[in-house]
C-alpha cells in the first residue's frame, strides 16, 4: 500500500506542478488572442469534429505564399511562469507533415529566446503536440509565437487550436546566473535549457546531501550535437572575462565513461554567429573530476576566439559527436562551471604553511573560513587559560554534520619535502564524548578545484585526544602523500562526523613541518618546560650532555652549545615551532619540541 502512496504522490506532484493555463481555446476561453505575420488567424468553425478536437471552433490560418517566416503569436502582460509548469501543448490540423516550432520571446528583445520543434506526422487530422521548456528561466518571456511548415515558402492552411501552457505574471524571474555556476543557490534562476535529445535538471547530490549538482541524460534519440545551456537564451549578465593568456573555464564532470570529448561552447547571447567551442577528455569512469576548458584552442572547424567579443552564454555537450542511438542512453553529472583564466595550474611549492593567530606576520594562512552549515570567517578569541594569547574558536552548533575550518592556499604542497602538521588542540571536558561526539582531531589535505567534491579525492589523518581541560600538540604524517601533487586546500575537524552533537573545541599554531636532521630513529622523547617558551627552557631526567642543537621547521641548525644547569637560553630567537636534540655521553638521544613566543 505504500508504495500504491508513494506513486499516486509522484502522478499528484505531477499534476500539479505541470497545471496549464487555457491560452486561447478559440469557444469561451480566448484569454490570449493571436495575430500573424503576415496573415492574421481567424476563428472559424472546426472542420472536422473528431479524434482529439472535439470543439466547435478553431483557429484558421492561412500561411501565405513567399513568406519564409510567416508566423502566428501572442503578446502578454507578464512573464511567463515555469514554475507553474514547463510544457506547452498546441493542437494542430495540417494539409501536410510538416515541422510546427514553438518560440517564446521577450517582446522587447528578441534575442532574448527559447524554442522547441514539433512535427505534424500524419495530415488531415488532429494531432496534440506538446512542448517541454524544461530549464527554461522564469521571468523572462512575454510573448508566444508559433511557426507552422517552419522556414518554407509553401502557401498552405492550417488549423490551431487549445494553446495550453504555464501561467504567466506570477511568477518570480529570480537572480541572474553567473559564474560560477554551482547550482546551490535557490534564489537563482539557473534556465537549464536542454536541446538536440538532452533532459536535464537541478538534483542533490547523491553523495553529499548539501550540494546540489546538474545531472543531464542524453537519451537514445538525442543527436550528434545534443547539449545543454546554461541561463537559457539570455545567459550571463556580465561576459566572461577572456583577455590574452587567461581563456580557462572548467567544470566538474562525472561521466559514465573514460575518453569520452566533452565540448564546451561559448557565445554572444544576442548573435549566435559570435562563438567558440573547444573541448576536453574525460579520464576517469564513474568518477568526479575537473576538465579545463581552453578556448584558445578552439576545436577543429569551429571558430577561434576573438577577444574583442563579448561571450555571455555557456552550453556543454557531453559524448560529442556521437548520437544517442550509437552510445545508448547515457547519465552525466556536472558541478561548479567557472572561468579559472590561465591554463597554468597553482605552482608546487614546499612553501610555509602556518599560523598562530597573532597578527604578528609569521603566519601565511590569510582565508581561514568555519563551516556549520554557513561557510563563514573563523573566530579567533582570548586563550582559555592564557588571555593574552590568541586561538581559533571551533563551535559545534548542532545543527550540521560536517562542521569543519579550512583554508586554500595559492599553492598547491609539495608534499615530498614537507608532509607533516602539527596542531595545537584543547578539548573541555565538559562536551558530551560518546559514540557520535568523538574526542578525535582529524585534518583532511583536499583539491578544491574540486569543489564540494573535493572530499572525494582527500587523504585524511585522524588522531585521538587523550588529555582534557590543557593544549596538546598533535603531530599529523601526511608521508602516505608525499606523491599526491594537487593539494591546496586544509580541512580541519574536532568531534568526528555525521552527527548533529553539539561541542566547543579550540585550536592553535597550525604549522607544516619540514624534513629535518633531527627526524631519526631510536630516540627518545624530552621532557622540556615551559612550553611555550620565552626566555629559558628546562628539561627534566638528563644525564651527561654531550651537545644541544636547536633546529627550526626546515631543519636549520639556530642554537649550538651546551646546557646551564639543564637549561638554554632561547631567548633570541623569533617567533616559532622549533626542535631540539640533546646527545649524552652514553649515546642516548633525546628529541623534542617547543613553541617560542
Amino acid at each position: 500500500m505504500k508504495q500504491l502512496i508513494t506513486i499516486f504522490a509522484f502522478v499528484l506532484l505531477g499534476l500539479i506542478v505541470n497545471a496549464q493555463y487555457i491560452y486561447n481555446d478559440f469557444d469561451g476561453n480566448q484569454n490570449e488572442p493571436f495575430s500573424g505575420d503576415p496573415n492574421n488567424p481567424n476563428v472559424v468553425a472546426n472542420p472536422d469534429v473528431s479524434g482529439t478536437n472535439t470543439s466547435a471552433n478553431v483557429a484558421e490560418w492561412v500561411r501565405g505564399e513567399g513568406y519564409q517566416w510567416a508566423h502566428v503569436y501572442t503578446e502578454l502582460d507578464g512573464k511567463i511562469d515555469f514554475s507553474t509548469g514547463t510544457t506547452f501543448q498546441l493542437k494542430v490540423y495540417s494539409p501536410i507533415a510538416c515541422e510546427v516550432l514553438f518560440k517564446l520571446e521577450d517582446k522587447l528583445n528578441a534575442g532574448t529566446f527559447v524554442e522547441v520543434m514539433g512535427n505534424v506526422t500524419t495530415p488531415n487530422q488532429w494531432q496534440q503536440l506538446t512542448y517541454d521548456f524544461s530549464g527554461a528561466a522564469s521571468g523572462t518571456y512575454d510573448k508566444v509565437v508559433i511557426f507552422f511548415d517552419f522556414a518554407t515558402t509553401v502557401d498552405n492552411t492550417f488549423y490551431f487550436d487549445d494553446v495550453e501552457g504555464p501561467e504567466y505574471g506570477g511568477g518570480t524571474p529570480g537572480d541572474p546566473v553567473t559564474l560560477p555556476v554551482t547550482f546551490d543557490d535557490e534564489n537563482v534562476n539557473y534556465g537549464l535549457t536542454d536541446f538536440g535529445g538532452n533532459v536535464s535538471e537541478i538534483i542533490v547530490d547523491p553523495n553529499n546531501a548539501d550540494n546540489n549538482i546538474a545531472q543531464t541524460i542524453k537519451t537514445e534519440a538525442a543527436e550528434t550535437w545534443a547539449g545543454t545551456t546554461v541561463g537559457g537564451s539570455v545567459g550571463f549578465p556580465t561576459p566572461i572575462p577572456f583577455v590574452e593568456g587567461s581563456t580557462t573555464m572548467s567544470v566538474a564532470v562525472w561521466s559514465p565513461t573514460e575518453g569520452t570529448p566533452m565540448r564546451l561552447k561559448v557565445e554572444d547571447s544576442g548573435d549566435p554567429t559570435i562563438s567558440v567551442e573547444t573541448e576536453a577528455i574525460s579520464t576517469v569512469a564513474n568518477e568526479w573530476e575537473i576538465l579545463l576548458f581552453d578556448f584558445s584552442n578552439e576545436a577543429t572547424g569551429t571558430a577561434a576566439i576573438n577577444l574583442a567579443y563579448n561571450y555571455n552564454k555557456a552550453s556543454i555537450f557531453f559524448n560529442f559527436g556521437t548520437t544517442g542511438a550509437q552510445a545508448g542512453e547515457q547519465t552525466y553529472y556536472w558541478d561548479d562551471m567557472e572561468f579559472v583564466g590561465g591554463s597554468e595550474p597553482k605552482p608546487l611549492l614546499a612553501s610555509d604553511v602556518q599560523d598562530n593567530f597573532e597578527n604578528d606576520g609569521w603566519a601565511t594562512i590569510t582565508d581561514w573560513k568555519f563551516q556549520d552549515p554557513d561557510l563563514v570567517d573563523l573566530t579567533t578569541i582570548a586563550d582559555p587559560i592564557e588571555p593574552s594569547n590568541h586561538v581559533a574558536e571551533y563551535m559545534r552548533s548542532g545543527n550540521f554534520e560536517w562542521t569543519n575550518a579550512q583554508f586554500i592556499l595559492d599553492h598547491r604542497m609539495d608534499l615530498s619535502q614537507r608532509n607533516i602538521f602539527d596542531i595545537r588542540v584543547y578539548f573541555p571536558s565538559t562536551n558530551n564524548y560518546g559514540d557520535e561526539l568523538t574526542p578525535t582531531a582529524a585534518l583532511k589535505l583536499q583539491n578544491s578545484l574540486l569543489g564540494p567534491n573535493a572530499w572525494t579525492t582527500q587523504t585524511e589523518v585522524k588522531l585521538t585526544v587523550e588529555q582534557y581541560d590543557e593544549w596538546v600538540t598533535l603531530s599529523f604524517d601526511f608521508s602516505v602523500a608525499s606523491d599526491i601533487v594537487d593539494y591546496d586546500q586544509v580541512v580541519v575537524q574536532f568531534g568526528g562526523e555525521g552527527h548533529f552533537q553539539p561541542g566547543l573545541f579550540y585550536f592553535d599554531d597550525i604549522v607544516l613541518l619540514g624534513t629535518s636532521s633531527i627526524e631519526e630513529n631510536d630516540t627518545e622523547t624530552l621532557e622540556l618546560y615551559p612550553n611555550p617558551v620565552t626566555n629559558v627552557l628546562l628539561f627534566n631526567d638528563l644525564r651527561e650532555v654531550q651537545s644541544v642543537t636547536v633546529y627550526n621547521i626546515n631543519g636549520q641548525e639556530m642554537i649550538k652549545g651546551d646546557l646551564i644547569n639543564n637549561s638554554i637560553n632561547v631567548s633570541q630567537l623569533s617567533e616559532g615551532l622549533y626542535f631540539i636534540r640533546i646527545n649524552e655521553i652514553s649515546g642516548r638521544v633525546l628529541t623534542g619540541k617547543f613553541m617560542k613566543q
